[in-house]
């Protein structure tokens, strides 16, 4: 009787495990072929995990109809490992279309399996409905609340088993081992789904720390590298490239007359400003720090006239800043460099070399101005 129980114990909480492993692969590949394919609607998005859990439902009504004629003990456990698949599916599938086609497969591989009759299935859909709902639109809902994630699924578990005892008469040692393995499922679900969101967090954070600079909040050198080398490789005629880079004049004044608190607040001021100003012409522009003072801009598929735009919008969005410090409200000054990657330019390496040294030709020319390659503006 024991081996018996711990059998399905293992066998539930193991099947589980699969299944949100399985689950989750389909969920990421959904996610991946809606993004190749441009699809923007749920239901396509959804679509590969609908076919995938469907499959995998009628592979478990073909091993229902098998374990009916040989194994009564596994042909029990095999449909309450299927009813923990399915309310695990209606609490993190997230569109309504989905969730209605897989009730029907859901009717479809389940009627007559004693497991489940016409009004039982009924009922259950309609249970089904209220986690799906719940888990969507409830204010309080959340997976990593115990009672909200794994109560209401053991209370309809252990309704199931008391409707089949009462029809279909299982032993005591079948109904007592499968409501077992549910219940330690859904505690073992729930901790590992706790589990994996801590780990997403953390990679998350040590992702942002590796590619944005702490102190400014934009990105930094190592991200500058990365995109810059993308960007120039996928530049061409018809695609231009601009590199833009700055530094804030007279930088190490501020720090010396008015301390480094308030270096820092200008540092972190200007670099909110100026990317908020980018990312208002197009989110693919972006601040990067590459130095103590000294930033960049990379400024894909734009052409030379436009990139001169947004370079004196950046001069004068720099210009009109004004600072809250410690010490009182500071204005500033940067000067910038600006060029275009050629056809001549043997990497990328060149061109942002090129679009420095027109940033050091505006410095030497006065500061708080523009340089486009060998050009001065805004003086």
């Amino acid at each position: 009787m024991f081996a018996q129980i711990l059998t399905t114990v293992v066998l539930t909480v193991l099947g589980s495990l699969g299944y949100t492993v399985y689950f989750s692969m389909l969920e990421q590949y959904s996610a991946q072929r809606a993004a190749k394919k441009h699809n923007v609607g749920q239901f396509q998005q959804t679509f590969p995990l609908v076919i995938g859990v469907s499959a995998l439902m009628l592979a478990m009504r073909i091993m229902n109809i098998a374990a009916n004629s040989e194994d009564i003990v596994l042909y029990w456990a095999l449909i309450n490992l299927q009813l923990l698949m399915i309310m695990y599916t209606d609490l993190m599938i997230n569109n309504i279309w989905a969730f209605l086609i897989l009730k029907v497969v859901e009717c479809l591989t389940f009627i007559e399996t004693g497991g489940r009759t016409v009004i039982l299935w009924l009922v259950l859909t309609v249970v089904g409905s209220a986690l799906f709902f719940e888990s969507h639109y409830a204010k309080n809902w959340s997976p990593d609340n115990p009672w909200l994630f794994a109560f209401p699924p053991l209370v309809i578990d252990a309704s199931f088993w008391v409707l089949l005892w009462l029809r279909w008469h299982p032993t005591a040692v079948i109904v007592f081992g499968n409501f077992m393995g549910f219940a330690l499922a859904m505690l073992v679900l729930f901790a590992n789904g706790r589990s994996q969101r801590d780990s997403d967090l953390v990679v998350a954070r040590l992702t942002h720390e590796t590619q944005f600079d702490a102190l400014s909040g934009v990105r930094n050198w190592a991200m500058f590298q990365h995109d810059l080398t993308q960007a120039y490789a996928e530049a061409s005629l018809d695609q231009p490239l601009g590199v833009m880079t700055f530094d804030l004049d007279h930088f190490k004044a501020i720090n010396d007359t008015y301390g480094h608190l308030a270096g820092n607040a200008t540092l972190k001021a200007t670099a909110s400003a100026l990317d908020a100003m980018l990312q208002s012409h197009d989110p693919n522009y972006h601040v990067y720090r590459t130095g103590g003072e000294e930033f960049a801009v990379i400024l894909p598929d734009t052409h030379d006239q436009l990139a001169q735009q947004i370079a004196m919008d950046a001069l004068y969005c720099v210009r009109n800043l004004q600072i809250a410090t410690e010490v009182g409200t500071l204005s500033i000054t940067a000067s910038f460099g600006l060029t275009q990657a050629k056809v001549e330019d043997r990497d990328a390496t060149t061109t942002f070399k090129r679009a420095d040294q027109a940033l050091y030709l505006a410095k030497n020319a006065g500061r708080n101005r523009l340089a486009i390659d060998e050009t001065i503006f805004g003086a």
